[in-house]
């Protein structure tokens, strides 16, 4: 945390700079420890201190807040670069989402005008109330086991913090998704982007009526009690084909288009930057800068930029759900890349939605698996027609592949495990 900058709390001053002066010797204490990087214990230790801590870090600030199942990072670090024309802008990267990470994240900067941070799921309430946003971002809902967290309580709880927004707060939602548009419908106002839907499981039955939902195309209804897609402000285009000229992208908003260079692998990154550019908008940022800046971002958290292991590059991400699993299908297919996957142990039902992820669009193919859960992961993918090489290690696994582009899908603890030898040189 900054040394020598004014803390300003409209309730208590003293208390928060005590509270935050308690942070930062406790972050240096994480660190000379080795006992973690510094970017949460800081802010826990500060607002357990003073419970209003995160308005006085947040105070005199414009914030976007991005939430979400899947996607939140990316589409974080898109939202950053977009709004870098507004001065610098402060964000929590490597997943320090929850509350004390965010106001670890702010502490340490206390200049920057404008903060674009990822929020957990159900962080948003309390995110919310300390910062007071100019735009809330909603992406998509779905289950996540290995959490323990219910579905159903994150959707009430985004509900009451959207009837709960600022007067002059916008929430730019995922218009495609029934849940997050249920959620967030209460907002004082909600600016509609065709986000996609691609894992439609969790989203069968109105959150309103329980009737189930009519899906044709991205477009979605409730017989129950007529609740329907809102029309789309902000749609991803696509022109041309994977001939010689390749396909451009174009953001397609109420007053034209605008061109976008997609450099993150992914459908995520791709619908991620008309949310950014929607974010933008509210912000009075000229959007063809937005989408320059954009086009700079290659990697996100460790996760996209290509680590060159021998003869291979390999790219990592994250999943831990249906959705992301689908995610990570899409980037294989649309990269080319030859898939690894490395899965440890994470709980009980750490598997669990892995069974319901939609395995069966790479039947056929053979996939590298190691982790503590080598065994399970064959088993899913053997009984979607996958077919499987089990490897001791990352590093062997990979060296089973063709040389070229590979994709390496983690669950969350080996995510962890994998970054770290990567980033120690895994070559």
């Amino acid at each position: 945390m900054r040394e020598g900058c004014p803390v300003t709390h409209r309730r208590d001053p003293l208390r928060a700079g005590v509270a935050l002066g308690a942070g930062r010797v406790a972050d240096r204490l994480s660190l000379s420890l080795g006992l973690g990087a510094g970017s949460v214990v800081g802010g826990r230790t500060a607002l357990r201190l003073d419970p209003r801590v995160l308005e006085a870090v947040a105070a005199g600030r414009r914030s976007v807040l991005v939430t979400g199942t899947n996607g939140k990072a990316t589409v974080t670090a898109l939202v950053t670069a977009a709004l870098g024309e507004k001065g610098s802008v402060v964000t929590n990267a490597m997943g320090a989402n929850t509350t004390d990470g965010i106001i670890a994240a702010l502490a340490k900067d206390r200049t920057s005008p404008v903060a674009a941070l990822e929020v957990d799921d159900v962080h948003l309430g309390a995110v919310v109330k300390g910062t007071r946003p100019r735009a809330v971002i909603a992406l998509n809902s779905s289950r996540e086991y290995t959490r323990g967290v219910s579905l159903a309580r994150t959707l009430r709880h985004w509900r009451r913090t959207a009837a709960a927004l600022p007067d002059d707060s916008v929430a730019i939602i995922n218009t495609d998704d029934p849940l997050v548009s249920w959620a967030f419908e209460a907002a004082p106002r909600v600016v509609p982007v065709s986000g996609g839907l691609d894992w439609r499981d969790d989203a069968l039955l109105c959150p309103a009526c329980r009737a189930p939902h009519e899906f044709e195309g991205l477009s979605w209804s409730c017989p129950g009690c007529g609740r329907q897609r809102r029309a789309p402000q902000w749609t991803v285009v696509a022109e041309g084909d994977e001939g010689d000229e390749g396909v451009e992208w174009y953001v397609e908003h109420g007053r034209g288009r605008q061109r976008i260079e997609v450099t993150v692998p992914g459908r995520t990154a791709t619908v991620g930057e008309a949310f950014a550019l929607a974010a933008a908008d509210v912000f009075g940022v000229d959007l063809a800068g937005a989408a320059e800046r954009m086009a700079t971002v290659a990697d996100v958290d460790e996760r996209y930029a290509p680590v060159q292991i021998g003869e291979h590059a390999a790219r990592l991400m994250r999943l831990d759900n249906p959705a992301g699993w689908a995610e990570a299908l899409d980037v294989a297919a649309t990269t080319g890349a030859q898939l690894v996957m490395v899965v440890d142990p994470d709980g009980p039902r750490d598997t669990a939605t892995m069974w319901e992820s939609p395995f069966h669009l790479i039947g056929g193919h053979e996939v590298a698996v190691t982790g503590g859960r080598s065994s399970d992961v064959v088993a899913i993918l053997t009984a979607a027609g996958v077919r499987t090489r089990v490897a001791p290690d990352v590093l062997s696994a990979i060296a089973t592949r063709e040389a070229g582009d590979v994709l390496v899908a983690c669950n969350t603890p080996a995510f962890r495990r994998v970054s770290a030898q990567f980033r120690g040189g895994a070559a």
